[in-house]
């Protein structure tokens, strides 16, 4: 008989809603998600990436990266720009506002993190990593 708590499916299932929590915990006062967060991280490192840059570098699919990219416009945190040299496409530009956020959320990931990674020992990160980008 199959045994889901068993299962890799349930422990990554698990190891994701634990994961959230902790997010939702360090971030309530900022009110970003997850993908909203990693798509402010991107522009903090490079500003001036195009959606599909965005996907490609994160593998998230364009609708999903669509909404996120409405949300954090709605909220000020960036804005849509047409290149000069071709209309069609749009690159997004972190506001002052989305600036602004760059050091309290990188704090809070930090701490993020540290939650997380605070149960293994060492090399065990780079081992999980390592086996989850396999997947």
């Amino acid at each position: 008989m199959f045994n889901i708590e068993q299962s890799l499916v349930f422990a990554l299932s698990k190891a994701r809603q634990r994961t959230s929590d902790i997010f939702r915990d360090e971030f309530k006062e900022f009110r970003i998600t997850p993908t909203q967060f990693i798509l402010l991280a991107m522009l903090w490192k490079t500003d001036g990436l195009s959606q599909n840059e965005i996907c490609r570098k994160t593998k998230i699919d364009r609708t999903t990266i669509s909404g996120v990219i409405d949300r954090l416009e709605e909220s000020e945190f960036l804005e849509r720009k047409k290149t000069p040299v071709d209309h069609r496409v749009r690159r997004l530009w972190l506001t002052d506002k989305g600036r602004s956020l760059e050091q309290d959320l990188c704090h809070a990931a930090y701490r993020l993190r540290h939650r997380i990674e605070e149960r293994l020992v060492p090399g065990e990160r780079k081992q999980l990593q390592r086996l989850l980008h396999k997947l």
